[in-house]
């Protein structure tokens, strides 16, 4: 019986952590696509089971750069963050949107998922990301 107890404590332990999960905070990634660099940080408020807040990106070596609104949801460790663009660098207004799907909170400093990523000239790419807290 000691066992049983024993064992149930340590597979229920970690759905009791992620009840108490809380993304609000800062966060940054960062994407390689050949000789391109992109680093997102993202400012996150949860509120509840919903997320809100900003992004930027900062583009190297061009130096360019966009940001925008930060949107989801949370619930237990499972995470759906969804990010459009509302201006680049330039001025212009990129139409951009970035999925992250399927994100699970490793830890209180780390999100893992696969992202999708389509702008105005249908560009798509997608694959896994890391998000740190920061």
């Amino acid at each position: 019986m000691r066992r049983l107890l024993l064992t149930l404590a340590i597979l229920l332990t970690p759905c009791i952590a992620f009840g108490d999960v809380d993304v609000t905070g800062r966060w940054q990634s960062t994407y390689n696509f050949g000789e391109v660099e992109e680093v997102m940080t993202a400012e996150i408020q949860q509120i509840g089971e919903s997320i809100i807040g900003s992004y930027s990106v900062e583009i190297t070596p061009s130096g360019d750069g966009y940001g925008g609104i930060v949107f989801g949801t949370i619930e237990g460790g499972a995470i759906k963050a969804f990010y459009l663009a509302i201006k680049g660098s330039d001025g212009e207004d990129p139409l951009t949107t970035i999925s992250f799907t399927d994100g699970r909170v490793v830890d209180d400093r780390t999100i893992r998922g696969e992202f999708y990523y389509r702008d105005s000239e249908l560009l798509e790419l997608s694959g896994p990301y890391e998000a740190t807290r920061i």
